[in-house]
């Protein structure tokens, strides 16, 4: 049998595409995309990461607090001074199964994230960019993958899938939501 990584990368390939696919639209280099993006993913990041929290998955991982992005991602809306939207709702969390998909699409959202920041410093060497610096991303997503092969093969796949799908959804709906908004 194929490990979950696998079979959840899978299983998601088209929302994940249909999300790199939503966020090309913004334009990095200049800072009301900048600006965007960053209201894009705090509309998802701060509710999903509390919602995780009050589930109990900061339980399972002992890393947890080095993992939480949501405040270097508030502070650079502030430093910006952007306001942070109105978050969208997060995933239904039914149960751990459904944590670790939630979580399994929040932990990956951070891979790209040193890629970026090169680029934004590239137009702007002052721009805040903790967020997408966030964590030593060489340690952080291999042990996020072992933890989710050592505990959740026994969780029900139905709603780990389920919640990957919601939360891969709201980060597209989070872009499109922002592509075109004027910020605050």
């Amino acid at each position: 049998m194929a490990e979950l990584r696998t079979q959840l990368r899978e299983a998601t390939a088209a929302l994940h595409a249909q999300v790199d696919a939503a966020f090309s639209g913004f334009a990095l280099d200049q800072p009301d995309d900048y600006r965007r993006f960053l209201r894009a993913h705090s509309r998802v990041l701060s509710a999903t990461e509390v919602a995780l929290e009050r589930a109990g998955f900061a339980e399972l991982l002992d890393d947890w607090p080095m993992r939480v992005r949501r405040h270097s991602l508030l502070a650079d809306l502030e430093e910006l001074e952007c306001r942070a939207p109105a978050p969208l709702q997060a995933p239904r969390i039914s149960g751990i199964a459904s944590c670790w998909g939630v979580a399994y699409v929040l932990e990956g959202s951070r891979l790209g994230g040193r890629v970026l920041a090169r680029r934004i410093r590239q137009a702007d060497p002052n721009a805040p960019v903790r967020y997408l610096e966030h964590g030593d991303v060489a340690r952080l997503w291999p042990t996020f993958l072992s933890q989710l092969e050592l505990a959740a093969p026994g969780c029900a796949w139905d709603p780990m899938l389920a919640a990957a799908q919601s939360t891969f959804r709201l980060f597209a709906d989070a872009a499109l939501l922002e592509r075109d908004c004027e910020y605050s």
